[in-house]
């Protein structure tokens, strides 16, 4: 059953950035300002900058396959006889917004514990739980939930600036010169950057998706650059990185030597903001199950839809349980390392397989195209495989074991599926 196509250019930029913002200010920025110091928004630029290189690609090839299954989609019709290839990254596409979801919901712990103290693992799970309900109420729903948080969450952001523009350090970071810690705060900051990507997977539920979704995306990545920018250099003006690196609730810890008062409301909008994220994240991934089961890579009951609200129940329940199993990881910083990650093996693939489309089917139809090329290959989407190539470089043993085993289990499910596919079909 096809779903419904609801969502405009203002729904799909509030999805884009509500995710992106939430994900990383309230999450990671603490820890990127212990790596990179006083260069902190050079960190966030750098991200930017490599985030953009492939959200051009995502742009291209979501106006070219506009389906819910997206990444999977696209490496599918680029890697023909490599289906498995294409399966893979989907399901580790899966994984990724799963250990975003979860990362966030811890984060949201740690924010409500300056309000009420309670266990975190129970109110993390209660996040998930609760959120996998509004997912498969429906989309409008969904939508209209993360549109009135995302602007909670921009209002509180904006509040931070304030704060810190009344600072009389404020902007003095802008002079410090950068260092090789900006890429390694880079490599973590690019997790603040995830999200944009997700919006491709709405695509069936989008009016005009050729038209619409390369400017949701491209919207959504500038707004987010440049509060991100404002954001950590008034962060650096509150409070040292040596200190907001011993946080996990940087932005309100920070806000609170400032003022008491308008400290706490920042803490009470965070707790939209990190909540805002995890939504996201959870109809994300439901919806790439979706996508993927759809054409039998995942077993297809996971495509299975309510007859009223057209949403995928099974893969919602699935993509909840998932982010609940990453939860006893506990660390935030881990859990964003294992989502960045594996992202941006995802982001090399999509660029590969933007390359290869552009080499195989140069006369098709493309709605958005990135510019720049030479002899037919983009070279926009090569920058973007060098540069997260290098990022790649930049994390800890545990995230690299913890991804192998992710891309193993990955593959592992899809030769699952097929064997008792063919199985049943003998």
């Amino acid at each position: 059953m096809a779903l419904n196509r609801t969502l405009g250019l203002p729904m799909l930029t509030f999805y884009g950035t509500g995710m992106i913002l939430g994900a990383g200010i309230y999450s990671v920025i603490g820890q990127a300002a212990g790596i990179a110091g006083d260069s902190l928004w050079q960190g966030f630029l750098v991200a930017g900058m490599a985030a953009l290189l492939t959200a051009l690609s995502y742009a291209e090839l979501a106006t070219m396959y506009p389906a819910a299954g997206a990444e999977y989609t696209y490496l599918r019709n680029a890697f023909t006889s490599q289906r498995w290839f294409a399966a893979t990254i989907g399901i580790i596409v899966i994984f990724a917004a799963c250990a975003s979801a979860a990362t966030v919901a811890l984060a949201f712990t740690s924010y409500l514990q300056h309000f009420i103290s309670l266990p975190r693992f129970a109110v993390a799970s209660t996040l998930l739980i609760v959120f996998t309900l509004i997912n498969i109420i429906g989309i409008q729903f969904s939508s209209w939930t993360n549109a009135v948080f995302t602007v909670i969450e921009v209002s509180g952001l904006a509040l931070f600036i304030w704060l810190g523009w009344s600072q009389p350090e404020f902007g003095t970071a802008l002079l410090a010169s950068p260092t090789f810690a900006t890429v390694s705060s880079a490599a973590l900051i690019i997790f603040a950057f995830l999200g944009f990507e997700n919006i491709v997977s709405l695509a069936e539920e989008t009016k005009e998706p050729e038209k619409t979704i390369p400017r949701a995306i491209l919207l959504s990545l500038f707004i987010s650059t440049l509060l991100y920018i404002l954001v950590s250099l008034a962060a650096v003006a509150l409070m040292p990185p040596a200190q907001l690196a011993q946080t996990e609730s940087a932005l309100l810890d920070a806000s609170l030597k400032t003022s008491r008062s308008l400290g706490g409301i920042l803490g009470g909008i965070a707790l939209f903001s990190t909540a805002n994220t995890v939504l996201i994240g959870l109809v994300t991934a439901s919806r790439i199950i979706y996508g993927v089961s759809k054409d039998k890579s995942l077993p297809t009951i996971l495509s299975k839809t309510l007859k009223r609200q057209k949403t995928p129940w099974i893969a919602a329940l699935v993509a909840m349980s998932v982010a609940l199993l990453l939860l006893p990881f506990e660390k935030v910083e881990t859990l964003a390392g294992i989502a960045s990650f594996t992202t941006l093996i995802v982001f090399v693939a999509i660029n590969a397989g933007l390359i290869r489309l552009r080499l195989m089917e140069p006369d098709k139809n493309r709605p958005f195209h990135v510019p720049f090329a030479i002899k037919g290959v983009p070279i926009l989407p090569v920058l973007g495989i060098v540069v997260c190539s290098i990022f790649l470089f930049q994390f800890d043993q545990i995230i690299y074991l913890t991804g192998v085993l992710a891309f193993a289990f990955s593959a592992g499910i899809y030769f699952l599926n097929r064997y008792f596919a063919e199985r049943k079909n003998v």
